[in-house]
């Protein structure tokens, strides 16, 4: 629950900083701040932590060219064509493709209740955002397909680190995910310079190359360390279903601190949302297992 609070809020941070970065811009910001914060964990607690094999750790920090790597960059790319609210309604379906993946790649069949809970979730969403009077228009298909696509990707991301979460220490595993995926974003950087007619000039405020920089360390480095160490005790069906209040608390963190107003239909899709996601959470599988 901590994790989505952070994603949520990293949202409305995203948002504010957006007005004074280009995206894919940010997405390198954000992603050099949140590596050099969790390598200087790293650094300050190994003494403590369980080193793993060199290829291992490789192996496993290759999940980061999913998500953050890919998954954001589709991301990014989709909102430049699409609604907030359509790219919201979209990425509330990532806790059903992880029950439908995990089925899919590893025959974890999950329970009627925990279905039908999962529904509920999903359509407190669609309450909440209002999705069912949004007309698309066909300017928003490319737009949505690649919100679509990232989704998609990050659900893979929920289900593979389920399978390693419980193998490797979360903040060693985060930060090596992570530098990979930096690394991706610096080589997709000059594709936005080519694609943009005219540059976007750097910002001169500290305190906006601050918000940006936080914004990465609540959104990658503490937010996936949370998500990566609540791998170890729960179920990747369940983790994934805390996903669903990610859109509810960027809600209101956009009512608090951008002045956004929230009307009674968003609040009772929040509602819904949040009373699923805290029933589902008293039905817990038993945690992943080691695969060797």
């Amino acid at each position: 629950m901590f994790a989505a609070l952070c994603w949520g809020a990293a949202t409305v941070m995203s948002k504010s900083a957006l007005t004074a970065f280009a995206p894919f811009f940010l997405l390198v910001v954000q992603l050099l701040a949140s590596v050099l914060c969790l390598w200087g964990v790293v650094y300050l607690r190994k003494a403590r932590v369980q080193r793993l094999p060199f290829v291992t750790m490789i192996k496993f920090a290759s999940l980061g060219l999913l998500e953050p790597g890919l998954t954001y960059l589709l991301a990014l790319a989709g909102l430049a064509h699409t609604r907030a609210s359509t790219a919201s309604l979209i990425g509330s379906s990532e806790s059903m493709m992880i029950i439908g993946l995990s089925t899919l790649l590893f025959a974890e069949r999950p329970t009627l209740r925990f279905m039908l809970l999962s529904s509920a979730a999903v359509l407190g969403l669609y309450v909440s955002l209002g999705a069912a009077s949004v007309e698309l228009a066909n300017s928003e298909v490319l737009g949505n397909t690649l919100i679509f696509a990232g989704t998609t990707v990050a659900a893979i991301y929920v289900v593979l680190s389920g399978r390693v979460a419980t193998q490797a220490d979360p903040v060693t595993l985060v930060a090596w995910q992570q530098t990979l995926a930096l690394g991706m974003a610096l080589l997709t950087l000059p594709l936005e310079w080519i694609w943009r007619s005219q540059p976007m000039p750097l910002p001169s405020s500290v305190n906006v190359w601050l918000l940006a920089a936080a914004s990465g360390i609540v959104q990658y480095a503490l937010a996936f360390s949370l998500y990566m160490a609540a791998l170890k005790t729960i179920h990747a069906n369940v983790a994934g279903s805390y996903l669903n209040l990610v859109p509810v608390f960027g809600m209101a963190g956009a009512a608090i601190f951008l002045g956004e107003l929230i009307s009674t239909q968003q609040l009772t899709g929040a509602a819904i949302t949040l009373t699923a996601v805290t029933w589902m959470s008293l039905d817990r599988p038993k945690p992943n297992k080691l695969i060797h």
